[in-house]
């Protein structure tokens, strides 16, 4: 499953600009994660799906750049490889930026800037988040999200930095939160959730809450669902 929201999290993240030094970060960022998932608890496949989409931008990049090779299909497919790699990265990063339970020297051996504690204090809202699904084209889903208290108010209340999105996918109405799967911190509407085929005809059921730039988080919100179409 890829989920890809409108706008990246760059402004969260360290990833340079430049594309040879942006693949710099990111193999530093994705090998330190290889070499350990567990410390910043995420899986081995969440590490080694991670090192892929940094590879596949590297070859797409060695690509583009060789005289030899240059051509307008080898920067548009290198221009996508990187987007891929760099969202994935940029979620990873979120995640690690905010989670309490790893230290600020594993943090920054892997090129994360840890959150600055000495500011002053913003409580995460202690209101939860409703997500709609706006749209269900084959293996995607589109989805909004907004305030439950602040109906009238698209996107995040006061105190909110992030809403952090999960989906359980199997047969139930319903599926059940303790079955969910990240799927992502997003900043923005729209979020687009896109499936692998072995989804398709189960119900997708999302779960979101927010989450304060200190890495609290408020209560999870009620279930939205709807089968993932073929």
């Amino acid at each position: 499953m890829v989920v890809n929201s409108e706008r990246g999290l760059m402004g969260n993240s360290a990833i340079p600009r430049a594309q040879g030094l942006a693949l710099v970060w990111m193999k530093q960022f994705s090998g330190g994660i290889a070499a350990n998932p567990a410390m910043y608890q995420l899986t081995p496949a969440d590490a080694a799906n991670l090192q892929n989409v940094v590879q596949t931008f590297e070859d797409a990049l060695r690509v583009a750049t060789a005289p030899s090779t240059r051509t307008s299909s080898a920067v548009m497919a290198k221009d996508y490889a990187r987007n891929l790699a760099e969202q994935l990265c940029q979620s990873y990063y979120s995640l690690i930026k905010i989670n309490a339970g790893i230290t600020d020297a594993d943090k920054v051996a892997i090129g994360v800037r840890p959150v600055n504690r000495t500011r002053t204090k913003i409580n995460c809202p202690a209101t939860s988040p409703v997500v709609n699904i706006l749209g269900c084209t084959p293996g995607v889903q589109t989805l909004m999200f907004r305030d439950s208290i602040q109906d009238t108010q698209r996107g995040k209340p006061f105190g909110a930095t992030f809403l952090e999105l999960v989906v359980a996918v199997g047969d139930q109405i319903n599926n059940p939160l303790d079955a969910a799967r990240p799927a992502g911190l997003h900043t923005r509407s729209p979020i687009s959730v896109t499936f692998d085929q072995v989804d398709v005809g189960k119900r997708a059921t999302y779960y979101a809450r927010w989450v304060s730039r200190r890495g609290e988080t408020g209560p999870w919100s009620l279930p939205t669902s709807m089968s993932v179409a073929a």
